[in-house]
């Protein structure tokens, strides 16, 4: 228990000096700042169309504060950058509505290894999801026209993007072109311990945040803002993501990028 307490401790000391750091500018964490959830986003987790199984997910994901967090509006166009099986494709689409659109993108590598259909196309048929369109494509070249985008997001798959050896910078860089001036670029990953930097990527699926808030800011975006919203400090950071008693509730961290309205 003492070794817990300390853990923990630790941690959150470690995250603090991490927030007040110049990288972060004046964005920085609110802990335990509440995010008012708008109604549409909470009847969206409660759709008929939305599997039982995703709904048991809501719980460790919470994708309506987070959603409510990155300030997404129904008619929104939005793109979730490697959404695998889609379940946050079928949470934005209930939420944007018949009048908006969300594109779910998967590389080649990921699409290569579904041996039946394409990675979305069971989800989108089993729940009707009309307003999906989805996208084989390369995050260096995502295939969505220039200033198409209200949001972006990649979720819980930056880290993969190093050993994938995927250019970064050109990625970062593509999904800056297709958002609007002014959209918003969330990204979730999760806390590698203090000092990891991206040596834990692909043995614990873990990154540094900071890594990522240097990246994305040297394509041009603004860090705007973050949440603790997604924080575990139960996880002692240095176990793979996937373990029975930790999946879906990691801690991760939540960033908030847009891209400046003269961008």
């Amino acid at each position: 228990m003492l070794g817990r307490l300390f853990s923990s401790t630790v941690i959150a000391l470690s995250l603090a000096i991490s927030l007040a750091s110049p990288q972060v500018g004046a964005a920085g964490v609110t802990p335990g700042a509440e995010i008012k959830v708008p109604g549409f986003m909470t009847k969206a987790l409660q759709a008929d169309s939305r599997p039982d199984e995703d709904k048991d997910r809501d719980a460790g994901r919470r994708p309506d504060q987070v959603m409510a967090f990155f300030g997404l509006e129904r008619g929104d166009t939005v793109a979730e950058f490697m959404a695998s099986r889609g379940y946050y494709v079928g949470v934005l689409s209930e939420m944007v509505g018949p009048d908006g659109t969300v594109f779910g993108q998967n590389n080649s590598w990921l699409a290569d290894r579904i041996t039946e259909g394409t990675p979305l196309g069971p989800r989108i048929a089993a729940s009707g999801l009309t307003n999906v369109e989805e996208l084989t494509s390369e995050l260096e070249d995502p295939q969505i026209p220039a200033n198409t985008l209200d949001q972006a997001y990649m979720i819980l798959f930056y880290h993969d993007t190093f050993w994938l050896e995927i250019d970064r910078a050109s990625m970062n860089k593509a999904i800056y072109k297709t958002l609007k001036p002014g959209g918003i670029y969330g990204v979730i990953d999760h806390h590698a311990a203090p000092g990891m930097g991206i040596t834990d990527v692909r043995g614990n699926h873990r990154i540094e945040r900071h890594v990522v808030v240097d990246e994305v800011t040297a394509a041009g975006f603004e860090l705007v803002g973050e949440t603790d919203v997604l924080e575990n400090l139960e996880d002692s950071l240095d176990v793979i993501v996937f373990q029975p008693d930790l999946r879906g509730d990691t801690h991760r961290f939540v960033l908030k990028f847009q891209k400046p309205m003269d961008g």
